[in-house]
């Protein structure tokens, strides 16, 4: 090989590794809040620039779960990330984070779907309560009986699982407070 083309590929080769150092970015887990807090400020920098609020940080089964919203900027959106334990035991956030469905139908309650891993039809169903009024969701699953689920007082998060048809699922939803009164 001449001296001229063991250049080029040295210069390729140089390229080739900036290009990579320059794209590469470290995985952030969501061991901790400082952990989460640091993901979400590089997932979420461009969209909320004016700062992240983490509301609460709650751990169900081998997922966690992060409620946020923006410190000034769409002050009544919520946002929520789904991390999932690794084989290592740190969390990794599976998929981006989703906007919350809400305030509605009741003022204080967001609602989000968050869909299973990689083929599997487990549905993550995740309440963020602020509301004082509500106390349970009747949740009717592809017109089945309806199953009920008691939600904390404010602030709380209730994660509710169920699995989807091959072909997609749907929903619907009423919302009582505690003397059982639609809300």
């Amino acid at each position: 090989m001449n001296h001229v083309a063991s250049d080029r590929i040295f210069l390729l080769a140089s390229l080739v590794a900036v290009a990579c150092a320059a794209f590469y970015e470290p995985v952030i887990y969501g061991n901790d809040m400082g952990s989460i807090e640091r993901y979400l400020r590089q997932e979420m920098g461009s969209r909320l620039k004016d700062g992240i609020e983490l509301l609460t940080v709650a751990d169900d089964g081998a997922d966690r779960f992060a409620v946020f919203r923006g410190a000034e900027k769409r002050p009544d959106e919520r946002w929520i990330v789904r991390f999932r334990q690794n084989e290592n035991g740190d969390y990794e956030a599976y998929l981006n984070s989703r906007r919350m469905y809400g305030p509605h139908p009741v003022q204080g309650v967001y609602t989000q779907p968050l869909g299973g891993y990689s083929g599997d039809r487990e549905v993550c169903y995740a309440v963020w309560n602020e509301s004082e009024h509500l106390a349970e969701i009747r949740f009717r699953l592809d017109g089945g009986p309806a199953e009920t689920v008691s939600i904390s007082t404010p602030p709380s998060l209730t994660i509710w699982r169920f699995r989807g048809g091959e072909s997609g699922w749907h929903l619907e939803s009423t919302y009582y407070n505690d003397a059982g009164d639609e809300l």
